[in-house]
């Protein structure tokens, strides 16, 4: 974990595996946690860390203006510090937007992308839903938001509900959350510039995305742009790294595995 001091602070975990190194990116309201259902399937192929982006997890809850280019930058300034660089980048939603900054800005901390219903590819990130999840405080209501996520509402019980609350009462954590919300909202220019620069790039990237995603539709014409191989999830709504895990943690271990053959 990072030794800096709050407010900057930003957890790192390093997982363990084998192969070169990845980076998984949650995303919005989510925390490194999150992955827990993907990462034994890909310690097989790549060296895992994940991190809680700022305003997320155990964090600090300093986002600055929220923008996508800024918490990018924060990542960034972490993996200097630790000297880490040429890193398979796993980013989800506001994780994937964070990931195309850093390829654009920082392509030497860049070996690939692989990419789960990204911000910045989508049509637009909802958003009502970006509004209104900081302000959840009942557990009837927190449910029905979260059921947007996926296509099976059973997906959503209890202990995730009262995981959600539980983050959102933690200080600092709204605004926070609202600030990054807004930020999504205004990072459109940056991703698109982002988009057109990996776009005529050699860079290995794989999409992902769910069939039936109501919170960030894929934009066909978008992911055309940005190339590289689209993998629509089938019976998936905004997290089918849950929803179809075998399928997208077969997806991403072949995409590691043939960038690690292409390298030999």
């Amino acid at each position: 974990m990072s030794d800096a001091q709050e407010p900057t602070r930003i957890v790192f975990e390093t997982l363990g595996g084998d192969g070169a190194p990845a980076l998984l990116i949650h995303g919005f309201a989510s925390d490194r946690l999150s992955w827990g259902a993907n990462q034994t399937a890909w310690q097989g192929v790549a060296r895992l860390s994940s991190l809680d982006l700022p305003g997320h997890g155990e964090s600090g809850m300093d986002v600055g203006d929220g923008r996508v280019t800024t918490l990018a930058h924060r990542v960034a300034t972490l993996l200097d510090e630790k000297g880490l660089r040429r890193l398979h980048l796993i980013g989800h939603s506001l994780g994937g937007g964070v990931a195309l900054i850093l390829a654009h800005t920082r392509p030497d901390l860049v070996a690939s992308l692989a990419l789960i219903a990204p911000a910045g590819l989508g049509e637009q990130v909802d958003p009502t839903f970006l509004a209104a999840y900081p302000d959840l405080t009942e557990p009837g209501e927190t449910e029905a938001m979260l059921h947007r996520l996926v296509v099976r509402p059973r997906l959503i019980g209890k202990p995730l509900v009262a995981r959600v609350l539980n983050q959102l009462g933690k200080p600092g954590s709204r605004e926070a959350l609202r600030k990054i919300g807004d930020g999504i909202a205004l990072s459109g220019p940056d991703l698109e510039s982002a988009i057109a620069s990996i776009g005529a790039s050699t860079l290995p990237r794989l999409v992902l995305w769910g069939e039936q995603d109501a919170i960030n539709p894929a934009s066909e014409k978008k992911i055309r742009a940005f190339g590289g191989e689209l993998i629509k999830i089938p019976d998936a709504g905004h997290l089918p790294q849950i929803e179809n895990l075998r399928l997208v943690n077969a997806a991403v271990a072949n995409f590691l595995k043939s960038i690690d053959a292409r390298g030999r």
